[in-house]
């Protein structure tokens, strides 16, 4: 707990950091709608990947092998530990890596994305008011409550 607090006190104090952490927290919506997309793309990959495969590849003994397939190949990880053999597994399995580097670039879109709005709207480095949010959140979590009680006296004189 008080490593967090040390980390809390850094943002706190710079605010570049201040800012990728208010990011980060407005991203977290579309960035959590991507990760269930990529499950969904992942099940139907594997599902089509088991049908594919099954009969004529010894390493495709059931639908968690495919899916651990389709999760090694969507992250474009390729451990090689399971390979397709027939043509139209091939296929797939090529045209679902390509889908899966899609996938690994549009996190980097969402937060850019993010960044660039933030530059917008405020200016740069203008975060008075999610500073202030972030010294509240800080100052309640504290473990005895004694640090930064002027500050809050200060901010609601």
């Amino acid at each position: 707990m008080a490593r967090v607090v040390r980390v809390l006190k850094l943002i706190k104090k710079n605010k570049r950091l201040l800012l990728i952490a208010y990011v980060m927290s407005h991203s977290l919506g579309e960035l959590s709608l991507l990760i269930i997309v990529w499950a969904m793309c992942i099940t139907v990959a594997g599902c089509v990947f088991y049908y594919c495969e099954v009969d004529s590849n010894q390493k495709v003994t059931s639908g968690a092998d495919a899916l651990w397939w389709a999760v090694v190949t969507m992250s474009t990880v390729g451990y090689g530990d399971i390979t397709p053999v027939t043509f139209i597994g091939k296929g797939f399995s090529t045209v679902f890596f390509y889908i899966g580097m899609v996938f690994l670039a549009l996190p980097l879109t969402i937060i850019v994305g993010a960044f660039s709005k933030q530059y917008e709207n405020k200016g740069t480095w203008s975060l008075n008011r999610q500073e202030n949010k972030f010294n509240r959140l800080y100052h309640n979590s504290s473990k005895d409550g004694k640090e930064g009680s002027g500050d809050r006296e200060r901010d609601h004189a």
